[in-house]
This record gives C-alpha cells, sequence and structure tokens, in this order.
C-alpha cells in the first residue's frame, strides 16, 4: 500500500499548473517517476497524463531568471551553461528522430504514445531556445543554436547521439518489423538517453537552482521537462516488459544494449576529457556544489530499477549496476591524469569516510 506522503507528492506533481510547478521539488519528482513503474499501467494511463499536464512555453516568465543569471559565479554559471546546452542539443535531436521508432513500435497504443512524446520534445528544445536567447543572449534561433552548441558536445555524448542512436533509428526505419530494432532503439532512448542521462542531469540542475533559489522561470519549465520526461521513461519501461513478455530472449537484448551504451553515456555524466572550472572544491559556495558520489549513486539506482522493471533478472541489473560503479571510478581517474589536479569526488569520498569513523 503507498503511503500517504507518497500519494501526496504524485498529486503534486501530476496536478500543479506551470507557474507553481517553481514550488515542486525534483524529488517529488522522482517520486512520480518510480510510481509510473507500476505494471498494472498501461500506454492509455501515460497518454491521459499528455492530456491533463500540457503546458506552454509561452507562458513562462524570464525576467527574474535575466538578473540571477547575471549575478552567478562564472565557474558556477559555466558549468551550468555546459549542461543546458547538452540538454539542448539533445531535445533538439530527439525530436528530429523519434518518428521511425513510432513507426517500428508493434502496436497501436503505443503508436499513440510516441507521437505525445515528439510534440513533447519539440516542446522542450523551444522551451531552451527561448531560454537561451532571452537569458543567456544567444539570437539566431533554433537552427543558428544547434550550428554552434552541436560542435561544443563531449565525446561520449556524440557517441551516443551521433553514432549509436543514428543506428537504432537506422535500424528502425529499415525494418520496422524488427522486434530487436524497436527494443535497442527504446533502451537508447527511454532508458539509457532519458532514464539515465536526463533524470539525472535534471535532478542535479533543479536541486542546486531550488538550493539557490535561482531562476525561477527556469526551475518551472524544467520541471515541466521533467514531468513530461517521466511519462516517456514509465513508456519505455512498459514497452519493453512487454516485448520480454512475448519473448523473454529479448531481456538479453536489453542488457546487451546497455552494456554497449554505457561508457560513453558515465563519460558524459563525468566529462573526463573537460576540466572544471575550478581545482578545488573549495573554490566553490558550498550551496552550490554537487555531491558525486551521492550523484552516482541516485543514477545507477534509476537505471538498475527501471531494467529490473522490464524484466531483467535481479542477477543482471546487479551485475549492470556493479559495471557502472567501475565505469565512474575509471572515469574520475581519467580526469585526474589528464588534468593533474584531484577531482571532486574525492573532496566526497573523503567526507564519507570521516563520517564512518
Amino acid at each position: 500500500m503507498t503511503d500517504a506522503a507518497t500519494l501526496e507528492a504524485i498529486r503534486r506533481v501530476e496536478e500543479t499548473p506551470l507557474r507553481e510547478l517553481v514550488n515542486v521539488s525534483i524529488e517529488d519528482v522522482t517520486t512520480q517517476m518510480d510510481a509510473l513503474l507500476d505494471p498494472e499501467l498501461d500506454s492509455s494511463s501515460f497518454y491521459l497524463r499528455w492530456e491533463t499536464q500540457q503546458w506552454a512555453v509561452s507562458d513562462l516568465d524570464f525576467t527574474a531568471d535575466k538578473t540571477h543569471w547575471a549575478n552567478i559565479p562564472p565557474s558556477v554559471q559555466k558549468t551550468l551553461r555546459t549542461t543546458m546546452i547538452l540538454f539542448f542539443v539533445g531535445e533538439q535531436i530527439v525530436t528530429d528522430t523519434l518518428a521511425p521508432v513510432l513507426h517500428a513500435a508493434p502496436l497501436e497504443d503505443e503508436r499513440i504514445f510516441l507521437a505525445t512524446q515528439i510534440a513533447d520534445e519539440a516542446r522542450h528544445t523551444v522551451f531552451f531556445q527561448r531560454f537561451f536567447a532571452e537569458v543567456l543572449g544567444h539570437q539566431g534561433g533554433i537552427h543558428s543554436a544547434m550550428l554552434e552548441f552541436r560542435p561544443k558536445t563531449r565525446a561520449g555524448y556524440r557517441r551516443i547521439f551521433d553514432v549509436d542512436l543514428v543506428n537504432a533509428i537506422d535500424a528502425c526505419r529499415l525494418d520496422p518489423k524488427d522486434p530487436v530494432a524497436f527494443v535497442n532503439a527504446v533502451v537508447t532512448y527511454h532508458l539509457v538517453i532519458e532514464g539515465y542521462l536526463a533524470l539525472g542531469g535534471q535532478r542535479t540542475t533543479l536541486r542546486l537552482l531550488r538550493r539557490m533559489g535561482i531562476l525561477p522561470g527556469f526551475v518551472s519549465g524544467f520541471t515541466a521537462v521533467a514531468r513530461d520526461e517521466s511519462r516517456h521513461i514509465g513508456f519505455g519501461v512498459l514497452a519493453l516488459r512487454r516485448r520480454v513478455a512475448e519473448n523473454p530472449e529479448l531481456a538479453r537484448v536489453i542488457a546487451r544494449k546497455v552494456y554497449d551504451l554505457l561508457p560513453a553515456a558515465v563519460d558524459v555524466v563525468v566529462g573526463p576529457d573537460e576540466k572544471l572550472p575550478f581545482d578545488d572544491i573549495a573554490e566553490v559556495p558550498e550551496p552550490m556544489r554537487v555531491n558525486s558520489l551521492e550523484a552516482r549513486d541516485f543514477a545507477i539506482d534509476s537505471l538498475t530499477k527501471r531494467l529490473r522493471s522490464s524484466g531483467l533478472s535481479d542477477q543482471v541489473v546487479g551485475e549492470i549496476g556493479a559495471h557502472m560503479l567501475s565505469l565512474y571510478a575509471k572515469a574520475w581517474a581519467r580526469y585526474e591524469v589528464n588534468h593533474g589536479v584531484e577531482h571532486p569526488v574525492r573532496h566526497w569520498e573523503r567526507e564519507m569516510a570521516t563520517a564512518g569513523s
């Protein structure tokens, strides 16, 4: 039985209008996301949520955001801008590429939901374009932004979006009846890009901005984006669960694709080739610090939880979780070799060791 606090968190996320989403925490959103893993839910429940959770980018007010952005410390501003660029580019790419997956979906109800997702992704792109234009001063529209920002993304990011995603989409386009192609596309889109990369980045960014009490227009819009993504991720898990129920061998396909994508995905999160705009975490004001260990544990838990709900065995999910831990450790070590400075995670490791002693 779901407790009253959880039910209230779900209600806040699902019923709060756009202008009041600034008061809804990302913790509530993740609680609601987990509720959408319920195997009793079907695609019609995700579609109905789409109907009732509509929002308009034009309703957002970025007036305060302009003032706040100008007063953010340069090191934090640079880190935030890098994260926002990754989201902006990613939203446009998935808007452009999702249609073949819709065409390859085996069931009518799945195709209907995926049509709503394409509309969502387009709205997310417009959200970032408007924020970049009005707050960060980037003019020229979406096309200009893609020309400028896409080459600046991380190597792991380009591997996932320009190679893995393209290959998954082409496989669906060339043979829309191939269940393996559809499963690989959903794993790439809904589990790794949305359920791992986007969810972790949204949580870290929104927690930071709420602690600082800044960028209310962005926080409202980005929380609405996260709420949309919760539907997408929940649907992706449902679609994979259906395929595994039809053919248990497809669980192996899911696991193989996850293993294939994880090295690049963890590199996107850690960014070992990109030096942070500070040498020591002491240079960052305490409210603006991100606990790398806590963020890693959340991301691993989030992905493995969805893999388990998709139909993978506890043993396989446990092995994937352990593999992710090793990938993070290697990426942090590479950061230190590449830049000759300690990664901020060492600060959090010492904090954890002190707390446990």
